[in-house]
């Protein structure tokens, strides 16, 4: 009878569990020096060895003649455990036998020694799905079961699992096993089932695999069926597994980056008409938005981590990179991740949901978020400040000649003696700029609003007086201006001094007329 290819190789002894070798010899230790516990919790992402590593431990228990703590897989026990036929090893699937009569059950079981093997083991697969009553049930058994039970409670949600269990196990979490371990693996199965791989192949699968030995081999198994003796090459398991259609959507990504709204809105629609999954379109546009903060930040753990691209959409996305600054990035994550949860709870159109999103993310203008504003100024502070236009000079003609006006004067009466020179206005001096010692106090007060905060805090602001002058640039003055500013402003001085301080607003004219007009026209003013 044909079996799977993960079930196949599952791993026999703690040598055989790849990846997991720093809870694999310690239970082999304990099983070699007779020191096995009563309860364990194994927790963990799929696929990674938990129900393996039960079953072994399983039979190092049981078996008749072990091998330094491994279990021989000769003997009776071992062979019975194997194949399944040991009525004393039971594995319960708790998504199913979740309820507080269940756990009862297994209480009365416990009552009755093995019949065959030295331990009666209990292998509680997914255990986190028990209800809250059948944990209750079972919280006495497990903190004092008879000497010859051992319970073993396997589980990928372990925030899910009360600390009352939690207290009473031993816990061992197992790792995402490594893409190299995963890779030498699967060489190992294709060249024992005489499957022809490339090594490029291999590695993809690997990553693919995301951690999980099981899906690994799934994954293996499913290019094999489909490329009968022949070598399965990447491009191969790209098309068979379905990630090589990504050229469309990181071309999508390269238009919304450039801010092209009608060549994005219609390659979404030829996306939608070819049946593809919305949901996963968004999902993909997120890991592109993670992809992308790797390309900045760290080029090389992209080349480790990255989702797998073909090299067109590698190459569309190293430009994209290039292109957008981080906190335009940023500002793409935003919008995503709030359409995704928008879409969890609204699923009746995810078409509109996925056009209202990239509609946002290419037109900056249309949302008055801080991360936005962030965006968008740093998209104009990475616009070259426009040449002063050249003088212009035209041929004036010369104005006719006129006859002279002649100039009469009259005579300046001579001043009398007794005449009393006027008085000079007495010259008073305005009050001096002084810096204003409040102002660390007075950015604390403004941090509910950290758009004024941020051009506050950049600012040259002296206090002349009882006046407050703020100088900033242009774009600081047309923000801070605005009337809900002015009364931030206020509020924030009154807090910060206890004082009614006038606030004025200059503006240092070192830009252009011309490009201020246009950094106010980019703002949408």
């Amino acid at each position: 009878m044909y079996q799977a290819l993960y079930r196949k190789w599952r791993s026999r002894t703690f040598d055989e569990v790849v990846g997991q070798e720093h809870i694999t010899t310690i239970l082999k230790n304990q099983s070699a020096e007779n020191k096995v516990s009563h309860a364990y919790l194994f927790c963990g992402t799929r696929g990674t060895g938990k129900t393996s590593c039960a079953k072994i431990l399983a039979k190092a228990v049981n078996c008749l003649s072990p091998v330094n703590g491994n279990p021989c897989c000769e003997c009776e026990a071992c062979k019975s455990i194997d194949s399944g036929s040991a009525t004393d090893v039971l594995e319960i699937d708790a998504a199913s036998n979740n309820g507080v009569d269940n756990i009862r059950d297994l209480r009365e079981e416990l009552l009755y020694p093995p019949s065959l093997l030295k331990k009666r083991v209990y292998i509680i697969d997914e255990v986190h799905m028990l209800s809250g009553s059948a944990f209750n049930a079972l919280l006495k058994t497990l903190e004092e079961p008879p000497e010859y039970v051992i319970f073993i409670l396997a589980t990928t949600e372990l925030n899910e699992i009360p600390a009352t269990i939690l207290s009473r196990c031993q816990r061992y979490e197992f790792r995402r096993i490594d893409d190299a371990s995963i890779e030498a693996h699967i060489n190992r199965v294709a060249s024992a089932e005489s499957i022809s791989i490339d090594p490029m192949a291999a590695s993809l699968i690997a990553k693919l695999a995301d951690g999980g030995m099981r899906d690994a081999l799934s994954l293996l198994e499913s290019c094999t069926a489909g490329n009968t003796g022949k070598a399965i090459t990447p491009e191969y398991v790209a098309q068979q597994l379905g990630v090589a259609n990504n050229d469309s959507v990181a071309k999508l990504y390269s238009l919304i980056a450039d801010g092209n709204i009608a060549d994005s809105l219609e390659l979404i629609d030829n996306l939608h008409r070819s049946a593809k999954n919305l949901s996963s379109l968004l999902d993909e546009l997120i890991g592109m938005t993670r992809d992308l903060l790797m390309l900045k930040y760290s080029p090389t753990n992209f080349a480790k981590t990255g989702t797998y691209y073909s090299g067109t959409a590698e190459a569309i996305l190293k430009e994209v990179a290039k292109k957008c600054g981080i906190e335009k990035i940023l500002y793409f994550s935003t919008v995503l991740e709030d359409t995704q949860s928008r879409m969890s709870r609204y699923a009746l159109n995810k078409k509109v949901l996925i056009e209202l999103a990239v509609i946002r993310m290419c037109d900056l203008k249309l949302d008055d978020s801080n991360k936005a504003l962030l965006a968008r100024i740093a998209e104009l502070e990475k616009r070259p400040a426009p040449a002063p236009a050249p003088a212009v000079f035209e041929d004036i003609p010369a104005p006719a000649e006129e006859p002279p006006i002649p100039l009469t004067f009259d005579p300046v009466p001579a001043q009398q003696k007794n005449d009393v020179p006027a008085e000079k206005p007495e010259y008073t001096e305005k009050p001096k700029e002084e810096e204003f010692e409040f102002f660390a106090e007075f950015i604390e007060a403004l941090n509910t609003r950290s758009d004024l905060a941020s051009f506050v805090s950049k600012a040259d602001v002296k206090l002349r007086g009882n006046t407050l002058i703020i100088r900033t640039d242009f774009i600081g003055h047309s923000l801070l201006s605005k009337p809900d500013a002015v009364i931030a402003l206020n509020n924030a001085v009154r807090s910060a001094t206890n004082k009614n301080i006038k606030i004025e607003i200059k503006q240092n004219n070192l830009v252009q007329d011309e490009f201020q007009t246009s950094l106010l026209d980019s703002l949408g003013e």
